[in-house]
């Protein structure tokens, strides 16, 4: 099978590795409380609708890391769709003021229109460890929204601005940002498809697989430890398991025909995937550790792949030719009851729940392959992408607000973020492309 040759459809989940090399990132507990934390917050509508201005003046501290925990910091907030960040020349408080309260005046904000601030400090700490402060504030109330500290072993800024980032839109909206989280992915940058996991901002590749052939449709598992994934090493698309915290790999089903598209239950015992036994690809159920077959899902007329559980276990979405064409149908977890819930377009695929469990993504082509979402119940049919190239695998971030996908817009493969309403979507890996197949990580415990 040519590397850049797929099945016609696809089952696409997502996968890659935990930050084995990374620093370790752990909280050591909120600074001193001063003063009465309000209970409100800034942002009431979801992401990309209506805009913050918030002012974010450069860390104080004096860690020779400060100009890329910053740089790294706006991105994240600017790619969240929550808030626009006022031009910190445009500040009019001096540079190096205090950040906690009675150290820096409300006003020097509130004359700027920034109804929101959040104001950081970053040390170089003894023993090579970064610790970082970050305070939340309501101008307009003259009130604090909230404090807290991180401390990151080696330095490593990326990740402390990664935490700050989610805390300031925790504070904002009540909800923690996607920032600590990374992709698995299938990507060409070798040559061959392998796995790799990559960072929320694009950054930190990491190689899950190095087969030298090729490797797709990664899916993280649920405690993120485990990536399974369609590998052709063995000359076969065979299903594989690749344990992230000790680099081990095993392929898990290695049945004769195609072992593809894995789906991971929600407590994790169990995969589901697509089998071509007796030469009709239909959905099974096999253990997790083991492989063994437990259950089929499906055995109607046509082709029955792409399955993906419900967030409680309790239904199984799936693509089916059983009406004459591709179309996204939802089950119960035992395959019974099937029913179709699209009926708009002629080719559907690659199905994907919201964190809800009331919404799924999903691939629908129209000439181009584009990202819908529609209600389970098959109502409220919405396009999130139009005329900008191929959009395809969708992912849900873990909070639900985002979702992710592989979009050629720019002429190769990047990862590209959209709100739910579709009016805001940034890319988010760069270079020269290839990224394929994203799968959204659960929220990672860095």
């Amino acid at each position: 099978m040519p590397a850049s040759s797929r099945p016609p459809l696809r089952g696409i989940s997502a996968l890659l590795s935990l930050p084995l090399v990374f620093a370790a990132f752990f909280s050591v507990g909120a600074p001193a409380q001063q003063g009465p934390t309000e209970r409100v917050r800034i942002v009431v509508t979801p992401p990309g609708e209506q805009k913050v201005v918030l002012g974010l003046p450069k860390p104080i501290g004096g860690a020779g890391a400060a100009t890329e925990f910053y740089d790294v910091l706006r991105r994240d907030l600017e790619l969240s769709g929550y808030v626009t960040l006022l031009d910190p020349a445009a500040q009019v408080e001096p540079a190096g003021t205090g950040i906690r309260p009675g150290q820096f005046r409300f006003e020097d904000w509130s004359v700027l229109g920034a109804p929101a601030l959040a104001k950081t400090l970053l040390q170089s700490r003894d023993g090579g460890e970064l610790y970082a402060e970050v305070w939340t504030y309501d101008v307009n109330g003259r009130a604090r929204l909230g404090a807290r500290s991180f401390s990151a072993k080696g330095e490593d800024a990326r990740l402390v601005a990664h935490k700050v980032a989610s805390e300031i839109i925790l504070r904002l909206t009540g909800k923690a940002g996607p920032f600590n989280t990374r992709f698995a992915v299938s990507g060409n940058f070798s040559g061959n498809k392998e796995i790799y996991t990559v960072d929320f901002d694009g950054y930190r590749l990491t190689p899950v697989t190095r087969t030298g052939s090729i490797n797709i449709q990664p899916a993280w598992s649920p405690d993120a430890r485990r990536i399974a994934y369609t590998g052709y090493a063995a000359g076969n698309p065979d299903l594989y398991v690749a344990d992230l915290s000790g680099g081990k790999i095993t392929r898990l089903s290695a049945r004769s025909g195609i072992n593809t598209g894995a789906a991971w239950h929600p407590k994790g015992g169990l995969l589901a995937l697509t089998l071509s036994v007796g030469g009709d690809s239909d959905i099974f159920t096999i253990d997790a550790s083991t492989g063994r077959q437990l259950a089929r899902l499906t055995d109607a007329v046509g082709i029955d792949v792409s399955p993906a559980f419900s967030p409680d276990g309790s239904k199984v979405a799936f693509v089916s030719e059983r009406g004459g064409s591709p179309q996204i149908y939802v089950a119960n977890a035992d395959g019974s009851n099937a029913r179709r819930v699209t009926f708009s377009g002629n080719y559907n695929q690659d199905p994907v729940w919201h964190p809800d469990g009331d919404k799924l993504a999903f691939v629908g082509r129209e000439g181009n392959f584009d990202i819908f979402v529609v209600n389970v119940d098959g109502s409220g049919l919405t396009r999130l992408t139009q005329g900008k190239g191929d959009n395809e695998d969708p992912s849900w971030a873990p909070d639900g607000n985002y979702v992710a996908f592989s979009s050629n817009r720019t002429g190769a493969n990047h990862i590209w973020m959209s709100t739910l309403d579709g009016a805001h979507q940034v890319q988010l890996t760069r270079g020269k492309g290839g990224y394929t197949n994203p799968d959204w990580s659960p929220t990672l415990p860095w």
